[in-house]
């Protein structure tokens, strides 16, 4: 650029020193010519001094320019302009990074995609943004549906009509189907449409568990033979509320069955759902006892004078639930059907030599008092407990399989196996004077019919045999073969 500058301002003396020489031979002319000869050179020499200014002029424009020019060219760089299909897509420096994504997609990329390279100034470039692009041409966008809950979408499914059933599922799964019930979800649920990749679509089945089990990982258990809520509860560290909450429908604690598979944690569902329905039921009302006391019996002996019986009533009940797990249930009116009817019991008070709390000879022998009749355990149901609206005539006590059974008194085994009455492996053993104790759904048995055993003896071991779903010793005590409450003689 110097020397061109160099070069102008010779050329600009040069010309100047000829407008000079051409000035002095005018004069000379002018004395030694016509007028018109003078004058035809005067016009020749301004012509030329005007061509030497302009020349001047677009040297020095030319100068500027070539500055500008090399200014530019010192702030550019070469960068590359990608094209997918033909379509422009962003400039980016990194040329390698975008073929090593192309490399990594493979024969997935379907697309043709170019590079231009060129040189120019950059603020900056579009890498990222073009490798999200080389990303897309290999996946196949279909129309689909979100599953939106609360502004978030938590599944996507194949049209409207698929996340109308699923939701309609959702709420059959936790609702009885009457017209009766109002149902509402505790979020706000909406089906969007939208375009995605088809593999984010979620087979029917699949976006329904999901939703109803939410993404939370939960681990199970395989209920085994003689296992109860209880055993389970023990074995996994958890409670049994923990327990009932982890599996909202098992509504009735003996209705789980070997191999069925229970929930140990508790999930929340993506979508909760709240019903609230009235709904009409009978129910069993259990019958007072009324003791009278009678110094004609012995100490401990009782005697039924005037058989009981169970009432029933009808009542209308609103019970709200959420995801099927009853949450209040309020009664709006009762009618009586029939009135329960009084159980009047004799209780002996006669005090004579040898007697205990049941007279005779096998009291006797027993020593008087009467044995806990598990090596462990806890009641888990007591005498007269509503049980599916009917009460319950015996006491549950909850321990592990196997846990020892032990003869409550001294007496004599007038049964011993299942007589397919439900109560599984039983032992019957009568103390005498119609008082008998029943220990039912054993695991296993040690003694026989007709054997005398003692009190406190070993007879077997809990189980969950018959008609039972956890382990446990069911207990009942009789007279005369009427079902009396054995807590007073525990």
């Amino acid at each position: 650029m110097g020397k061109l500058t160099e070069k102008t301002s010779e050329q600009q003396i040069q010309a100047v020193a000829g407008s000079q020489a051409r000035m002095k031979a005018y004069y000379s002319r002018m004395k030694n010519s016509t007028f018109w000869d003078a004058a035809k050179d005067e016009i020749r020499a301004t012509f030329n001094i005007r061509n030497t200014m302009a020349t001047l002029a677009v040297l020095m424009l030319a100068t500027v320019g070539i500055t500008t020019a090399h200014g530019k060219v010192a702030g550019t760089e070469t960068v590359y302009r990608v094209y997918i299909d033909g379509q422009y897509h962003g400039l980016v420096r990194d040329k390698a990074l975008i073929e090593e994504t192309i490399t990594a997609f493979g024969d997935k990329v379907k697309a043709n995609i170019e590079f231009q390279e060129v040189h120019q100034a950059v603020v900056s470039t579009q890498e990222s943004y073009v490798a999200q692009a080389i990303e897309d041409t290999t996946k196949t966008i279909v129309d689909m549906m979100a599953i939106r809950v609360d502004g978030v979408d938590v599944a996507y499914v194949k049209d409207a009509e698929t996340a109308e059933k699923i939701v309609g599922k959702l709420k059959g799964q936790f609702v009885k189907s009457d017209s009766n019930v109002k149902v509402a979800f505790a979020e706000q649920v909406d089906f969007v449409a939208i375009k995605e990749d088809k593999s984010k679509i979620l087979a029917p089945d699949a976006a329904y568990s999901l939703i109803v089990q939410g993404k939370n990982e939960k681990k199970t258990y395989v209920v085994s033979r003689g296992d109860s809520l209880w055993t389970i509860a023990e074995k996994n560290k958890v409670t049994v509320e923990e327990l009932q909450q982890a599996n909202p429908d098992v509504h009735n604690v003996d209705e789980i069955k070997e191999g069925q598979s229970l929930n140990l944690t508790a999930y929340e569902p993506l979508i909760n759902v709240f019903a609230t329905y009235d709904e009409e039921r009978e129910i069993m009302t259990n019958y007072e006892i009324e003791y009278k006391e009678d110094d004609s019996l012995p100490k401990g002996q009782e005697k039924v004078l005037e058989q009981g019986a169970e009432g029933k009533k009808k009542q209308t009940v609103r019970v709200r639930t959420k995801n099927g797990a009853v949450m209040k249930e309020e009664v709006l009116a009762e009618t009586v059907i029939t009135e329960p009817k009084k159980e009047v019991v004799a209780k002996g008070t006669k005090i004579s030599a040898g007697a205990a709390y049941y007279n005779g000879p096998v009291a006797a022998a027993g020593g008087g008092d009467w044995a806990w009749p598990i090596g462990g355990g806890y009641v888990s149901s007591h005498y007269g407990e509503n049980r599916g609206g009917r009460p319950h005539f015996a006491i549950d006590i909850a321990a592990g399989t196997g846990t020892p059974v032990y003869a409550s008194n001294s007496g004599t085994v007038i049964q011993a196996g299942d007589a397919g009455d439900g109560y599984g492996n039983c032992i019957i053993i009568s103390h005498g004077n119609g008082i008998t104790t029943l220990y039912a759904h054993l695991n296993s048995m040690s003694v026989s019919a007709g054997q005398t055993v003692q009190k406190g003896q070993y007879i077997g071991g809990v189980g969950s045999t018959g008609w039972s779903t956890g382990a446990h010793l069911h207990y009942e005590a009789r007279i005369n073969g009427t079902k009396v409450n054995p807590a007073p003689y525990m």
